[in-house]
């Protein structure tokens, strides 16, 4: 496989976690599209033109994939407690007035 296969996949994988870091989840979602766009058109071609360090490659990104998870996930949960505790202000607010 060529590199430029491998570098666009890398690259696309950086792209995520700076979306990621900077809060921008509807770039993540539509880099994690091309991302998966990418790993459809590898599955199609011949296995022997897919480099072997191509697999080491999507592992770590993968890895990678593993911690942003939980950072998104972690931040969905404090939003979470945030609109709850918005909310139980605004009913108490409600119920004195």
């Amino acid at each position: 496989m060529k590199n430029d296969v491998a570098e666009q996949f890398q690259l696309l994988n950086k792209h995520i976690a700076t979306a990621i870091a900077g809060k921008d989840y509807v770039r993540a979602a539509a880099l994690d599209r091309a991302r998966q766009d990418v790993l459809k058109d590898i599955c199609l071609m011949d296995v022997k033109a897919i480099d072997a360090d191509f697999f080491n490659i999507v592992e770590e990104c993968a890895r990678d994939n593993a911690s942003l998870i939980q950072a998104v996930q972690q931040d969905m949960n404090h939003i979470s407690w945030q609109t709850s505790r918005s909310l139980k202000a605004q009913r108490a607010y409600r119920s004195e007035t």
